[in-house]
């Protein structure tokens, strides 16, 4: 049987020529420093940029890309041999791994079963603009973790003690060259997310993120559509984002949520 390390970290490469070095660099102190591996999961790399990455890790593996993230995150999830499992994305990287080393290094790990760090989204090239967001990528591996959905993938368990962790990965991933580049991307999303509602036409996260992507968009009467399907099959037990704005559902702001929905609905009225 192979040795267990304490953590496996997991990227999914996509041939981002101008951020996976960056991505790769920002980790190597946490390689170093901390009894863990790499496994990148390449979905498209060229050659070039394999030499890269193996400078990092010889756990490269070959994906075909089926337009299922969640499919793509397991394959690094199932070859972990990491008692914890963490993920970045290939087009961020941290701007300080410290107290994520010291937290591995430490007896305080052993407190908690999962940990979150930031992500600052920039809305421009010259990073003046950004918001933070709260991810949740640091968790113990179970025989029962697996990533699901298509997009905006996710590992469905309730953590019993949280580290919440100040470290932040910068991400330039919304900054795009064009409204056409946008709108691109957008589509790609909007397509994966009802693939996904069709599935699960009764999980509030789906309804959810393609509001989100309506907003942007700029579709109120499809804006309106989905954050009523949100409303509609939301759990109390589980917080889902409902706008960019943050508005979560649960049962502390439940009712804010609704008024969000009136709101649009008033919006919808008046165009």
């Amino acid at each position: 049987m192979e040795k267990k390390c304490k953590l496996t970290i997991s990227i999914l490469a996509s041939n981002r020529k101008d951020t996976i070095p960056k991505c790769l660099e920002s980790i190597k102190p946490l390689l170093e420093k901390v009894d863990s591996e790499l496994i990148v999961t390449d979905t498209g790399c060229d050659e070039d940029l394999l030499e890269i990455i193996r400078k990092y890790t010889d756990k490269v593996v070959r994906f075909q890309w089926c337009n299922d993230f969640a499919a793509a995150r397991n394959v690094g999830l199932n070859m972990a041999r990491g008692q914890w499992f963490m993920y970045i994305d290939d087009d961020e990287w941290f701007e300080d791994v410290s107290e994520i080393i010291t937290f591995f290094n430490s007896d305080e790990e052993k407190e908690y079963d999962s940990a979150n760090y930031i992500v600052r989204n920039y809305y421009s090239k010259e990073g003046a603009e950004y918001g933070e967001w709260v991810v949740g990528r640091i968790f113990r591996i179970y025989e029962t973790t697996k990533f699901v959905g298509r997009i905006h993938e996710y590992v469905p368990f309730n953590p019993n003690k949280m580290k919440h962790l100040s470290a932040y990965a910068h991400h330039y991933g919304y900054v795009y060259e064009s409204n056409e580049q946008r709108l691109a991307h957008s589509e790609r999303n909007i397509t994966l997310l009802e693939k996904e509602i069709d599935d699960n036409p009764t999980d509030a996260r789906n309804y959810a993120h393609i509001y989100q992507e309506y907003r942007e968009n700029n579709d109120p009467e499809k804006m309106l559509k989905y954050a009523e399907k949100a409303i509609e099959n939301v759990d109390l037990s589980v917080t889902v984002d409902l706008s960019y704005d943050k508005v979560a559902i649960d049962e502390e702001n439940f009712e804010e949520a609704k008024a969000v929905q009136k709101a649009q609905r008033d919006n919808v009225t008046q165009l």
